[in-house]
């Protein structure tokens, strides 16, 4: 009786252990381009001067790799590229305003590359990208 006891116990809280575990990751919905956007504004507008400034240093640099190996003969259109950065300044997931080849383009070379550790994580950061005549 003892053991049969135990057994229904077992059975009847593991379940529930599983739903605790699994339930929070199920509910979480994954960020959509203006969620990652505002986010990538509000991380940016709380850096300090310095921080920015070797922010932005940065970005250049990627940038401009990126834009030299995304040639394209298609017409320009303006684009955001947001990336969510982790502690160590890896891109762990990465969003984008325009389907054009040259903004699908950029966005993979700027998913691949580490150009900025954040003082805190996930940090959101974003590139606009626009063309003047």
């Amino acid at each position: 009786m003892i053991t049969s006891l135990l057994l229904l116990a077992v059975t009847a809280t593991t379940p529930a252990a599983q739903a605790t575990t699994i339930a929070p990751a199920a509910i979480a919905a994954p960020l959509d381009y203006d969620a990652a956007k505002a986010l990538a504004d509000r991380d940016e507008a709380a850096m300090s001067k310095l921080s920015a400034d070797m922010l932005r240093r940065s970005q250049s640099g990627v940038l401009e790799r990126a834009a030299a190996s995304c040639q394209t003969t298609e017409a320009p259109k303006s684009f955001t590229v947001v990336l969510e950065l982790d502690a160590k300044g890896r891109v762990t997931n990465h969003w984008r305003n325009a389907e054009t080849g040259l903004a699908k383009c950029m966005d993979d070379k700027l998913a691949r590359q580490m150009f900025y550790v954040p003082s805190k994580a996930p940090f959101y950061i974003s590139f606009e990208v626009s063309f003047t005549p």
